[in-house]
């Protein structure tokens, strides 16, 4: 799934558009400032607006919804989670009670506000880094930050692991097949399963770690014979 997400991301930021014609330095610069003023500006007006704006513009340009939902309902469960934490503990006006015969909660007029524009600014956020990513490859992205005088080993090492975190991906799914095939994962009701199965995640992951400090020896070794010299665009 994670693989698909970043292939079909990668497609649509391949593809011919008013926003992919655009220069990569105007757009990160427009996104800079529009973060800028999500999360520094008070309300929650602001962020709300951007995530709209995000939004369909991400759907002229056709990005497939289950995509864009994808990307921002995570963050957003955690937004939500903040939200429910300043409800019930900011504030001193109530605005609702929740009562049982164990417990006792005040939901407060301030907390709600305050959670209500914390949850709008990471979604806010998250729409603007989303669309970025769906109107600028990755190269481009790099070439843009570079002309803004950021460090050019930052940026390798940004193009590098996003390049090789879908590399050690796919290392991860054929170690947990191979497991499967040999009964790594069996049924998890009972307590002879789970200990199996706990089993083989340790082994994957140790493997997982194992491979990419080989991929990473490898990499570099093969950087080295093609004279590389910090420069992704080729050797001087």
């Amino acid at each position: 799934m994670i693989k698909e997400s970043y292939l079909m991301v990668d497609a649509i930021a391949q593809k011919d558009n008013v926003f992919t014609r655009t220069d990569a330095r105007v757009k990160v610069l427009l996104c800079i400032i529009a973060l800028a003023g999500v999360l520094g500006l008070p309300g929650f007006e602001l962020p709300l607006g951007v995530l709209a704006l995000t939004l369909i513009s991400m759907l002229v340009i056709k990005t497939p919804v289950k995509l864009m939902f994808g990307r921002i309902i995570p963050p957003l469960a955690l937004g939500l989670a903040v939200f429910c934490l300043m409800l019930f503990s900011r504030g001193t006006h109530p605005l609702f009670i929740v009562q049982t015969a164990i417990f006792k909660l005040v939901a407060y007029r301030e907390g709600f506000f305050l959670g209500a524009t914390v949850l709008a600014r990471i979604a806010g956020s998250v729409s603007i880094l989303l669309f970025l990513s769906v109107t600028t490859p990755v190269h481009e992205l790099g070439q843009a930050l570079i002309s803004f005088r950021v460090p050019r080993v930052l940026v390798e090492i940004l193009l590098l692991t996003y390049r090789y975190i879908f590399v050690l991906w796919d290392e991860g799914i054929r170690i947990r097949e191979a497991q499967t095939l040999r009964l790594g994962y069996p049924t998890w009701n009972s307590i002879a399963g789970w200990k199996r199965a706990l089993k083989s995640t340790s082994t994957l992951m140790g493997m997982i770690f194992i491979r990419a400090y080989d991929r990473a020896e490898r990499t570099f070794a093969a950087m080295q014979v093609r004279a590389y010299n910090g420069n992704s665009g080729g050797t001087k």
